[in-house]
């Protein structure tokens, strides 16, 4: 007697329980060239704080003449434009718009790595800024000095800008969403415009000078070029060893199909 069975269903290649993250991302990322990309890009930012804070270069007086040209120029519809910026992208929203990301990651994709990677752009620049504030110690403008500050910061750091730091790495999250679909090219552009606009309201609520805006760019994308890139052998490395574990379920090969599927009326003798 002759039963027909139903063909096995597809499984992953052996070794491997999924298909690799970003698998578009990975064919343009170069490690070496990343890594040089990133680390020139984070020491040449750090560089460039410490000399603009000690007055080299001119760039603190054109700065400053730029952030009083803003200041003459307000009006109502740019004014709270860039109020509702500094408060989309402050601490409270700013988390949420994280969280958001990271939540909507995880729900399309299923997979905890890729939301833990766009955890990781979304914030990694944003932090880099923190820590290079601290290093660099620059001053944000004095109100005394412009027209019209729509806010007024208590003490701290501008340099490089927080906000446009975490505009850039949302940006950076959806872009590597984003690339090698067939949409990508308007992510970019708009991801783009987006945080150029962010960087400009800084200045135009006159609490960054325009250097802080420019670099907080640089700086976000020269971390994510420097920490994607192993960040994403890591994880090979980890869903290798997930693959390659024995299953805690033994198979034994000699036990009968639990499942078969006879066909009285193709059944013969």
């Amino acid at each position: 007697m002759t039963v027909l069975h139903r063909p096995p269903s597809p499984a992953f290649p052996r070794g491997r329980t999924a298909p690799p993250l970003f698998p578009a991302v990975r064919s343009v990322v170069h490690d070496r060239a990343w890594a040089a990309w990133g680390a020139t890009g984070v020491a040449g930012v750090v560089v460039a704080g410490l000399l603009i804070t000690s007055g080299a270069g001119g760039v603190s007086e054109v700065d400053l003449d730029l952030v009083q040209h803003a200041s003459r120029a307000h009006v109502p519809v740019l004014d709270g434009a860039a109020l509702l910026v500094d408060r989309l992208l402050g601490p409270q929203l700013g988390a949420a718009l994280v969280l958001l990301l990271v939540v909507a990651v995880w729900v399309v994709s299923r997979r905890a790595a890729a939301a833990l990677t766009a955890l990781g752009v979304a914030t990694g620049p944003w932090a880099a800024a923190e820590l290079v504030k601290l290093v660099v110690q620059r001053d944000r403008p004095d109100p005394g000095l412009l027209v019209d500050p729509l806010i007024v910061e208590p003490h701290s750091f501008s340099f490089p800008s927080g906000h446009t730091a975490l505009a850039t790495g949302l940006a950076l999250a959806l872009v590597l969403l984003a690339w090698g679909r067939r949409g990508a090219p308007v992510v970019i552009g708009t991801a783009a415009l987006a945080v150029a606009g962010v960087g400009l309201s800084r200045v135009w609520v006159g609490v960054h000078w325009p250097s802080d805006t420019v670099v907080s760019v640089v700086l976000g994308c020269s971390v994510v070029a420097l920490a994607l890139p192993p960040w994403l052998h890591l994880l090979d490395r980890i869903e290798g060893r997930a693959a390659a574990a024995p299953s805690s379920h033994p198979v034994d090969p000699s036990a009968p199909n639990p499942s078969p599927t006879t066909d009285p009326g193709r059944t013969r003798s």
